[in-house]
């Protein structure tokens, strides 16, 4: 019976519906990043219109959504191990995508906060439906390649948000000045409304795959009380806690250097949003196309027999490049900053790829929503304080918005050694975990 729940969820081979699964969940991962981040091309306008801070700016590229979306995360897992994952992605995708399109009526902090908070939510929903339809649909051996393209998503998301934002700004300020409906409408506004559209469209989509039998009333009505959520994270807690620890610092890196690398931009050497958008945008384009790439690395060396791959490939990454990742701040001129920081984008941001098949490897079938839910909350709300650190140390440790890049590179210097330390530690238990969750093993 074991055997049974633990291969319940894992076909022999990946049909066609598994990969338009695959195509249409991760349209929409992309999307939501767009979503997500649309809202870092627009920071100077912003803060000029609601006369924020840096710290009120960090508050909500960071907490804002990293809260909600770490404490929606649980209950919408829930859903997703026990009701329909295409309806708990399409009414996510509603929420997300209307808040992103009202956040353009904010008029003060307090509602810019609080419709970001609604976008969290709404995106909460996207990652624990996705992966255990992902992991359901997809036989164990494609499972990281499977996940590696899920995973562009917000590689893409970001790229799009770059690249597309710097066009949507640029046409949403045509836009005002040329039509005269729109002449009383500041471009920032009107660019959240344009990202939101595409969203809605790519969510409908997902009513035309199919939802497979559900491992959460498999495992139930087997009638295993071993399959706790609280019980499965404690007995693993000697992988679980370095892991988030290492991945939890990598986030407050990531979510730092994608929420004020645009501000340092404009800030440092004076480049807009048109100019710098299509560069930042293919530097995330390029680190997405290598998750697939890496993705097909790791299931050939973990086919070999190398069974904690997935993070310790990371790890490997991670040492070879932390030193150019903290100099991207330090360096003069725009072409070095370029060079350096596409390290960080290619290498250091996209981390997880890695800590999700992880989790798809060690959890079972039927708690693979809840465990990856519950997971995501203490790194949600830890990569949610990286931008308002750095506000933070701009503001109250120099005093000068000038100094971004110094705060960049010192929360860089020191996160990274230690997130590497965190997931070398992990790596036994990873092994373990994998072997003991392993029908064939």
């Amino acid at each position: 019976m074991e055997r049974d729940r633990r291969t319940a969820a894992a076909p022999a081979r990946a049909g066609f519906d598994a990969w338009w699964t695959l195509a249409v969940v991760s349209s929409l991962y992309v999307a939501s990043y767009l979503n997500r981040f649309i809202v870092t091309m627009v920071v100077p306008d912003m803060k000029a219109s609601l006369l924020l801070s840096d710290f009120q700016i960090g508050m909500i590229l960071g907490p804002a959504f990293a809260v909600s979306y770490a404490v929606a995360g649980v209950p919408l897992g829930w859903l997703a191990d026990h009701y329909s994952r295409r309806m708990v992605i399409l009414g996510g995708t509603i929420l997300f995508a209307a808040a992103t399109a009202a956040s353009g009526l904010a008029g003060s902090f307090v509602a810019m906060l609080a419709l970001r908070i609604c976008v969290g939510i709404g995106e909460s929903s996207l990652s624990p439906a996705a992966l255990s339809l992902i992991a359901q649909k997809f036989p164990r051996e494609r499972l990281t390649t499977a996940i590696s393209v899920f995973s562009m998503g917000p590689k893409m998301g970001t790229a799009f948000a770059f690249a597309l934002g710097g066009v949507i700004v640029g046409g949403a300020a045509y836009a005002t000045r040329e039509l005269p409906a729109l002449h009383a409408v500041e471009p920032w506004r009107l660019a959240f409304a344009i990202t939101a559209i595409p969203s809605l469209f790519i969510g409908v989509l997902c009513l035309t795959f199919r939802e497979p039998g559900h491992p959460g009333a498999a495992a139930g009505r087997a009638g295993s009380g071993g399959d706790s959520v609280v019980r499965f994270l404690v007995a693993q807690r000697r992988l679980m806690i370095p892991m988030l620890a290492g991945f939890g610092l990598l986030l407050i890196c990531g979510q730092s250097l994608i929420s004020w690398v645009p501000s340092y931009l404009q800030r440092q050497f004076h480049w807009e949003p048109v100019s710098y958008g299509p560069v930042l945008g293919l530097i995330s384009t390029i680190g997405a196309a290598s998750l697939v790439v890496k993705g097909m690395i790791m299931d050939r060396l973990f086919a070999r027999g190398i069974r904690d791959i997935h993070i310790r490939f990371y790890t490997w990454l991670l040492i070879a490049t932390c030193p150019i990742t903290v100099a991207a701040f330090l360096v003069q001129g725009r072409v070095a900053f370029v060079l350096c920081y596409a390290v960080a984008g290619v290498i250091t941001i996209p981390c997880l790829a890695y800590a999700s098949v992880a989790i798809q490897m060690i959890a079972p079938p039927g708690l693979r929503g809840r465990v990856f839910a519950l997971f995501s909350i203490p790194l949600a709300l830890l990569g949610g304080l990286g931008p308002p650190l750095v506000g933070a140390i701009t503001d109250y440790v120099f005093h000068d918005e000038a100094r971004l890049g110094w705060a960049l590179s010192i929360l860089l210097g020191t996160a990274i050694p230690l997130a590497i330390i965190a997931l070398r530690v992990c790596l036994p238990a990873l092994r373990a975990a994998i072997d003991a969750n392993d029908p064939v093993a």
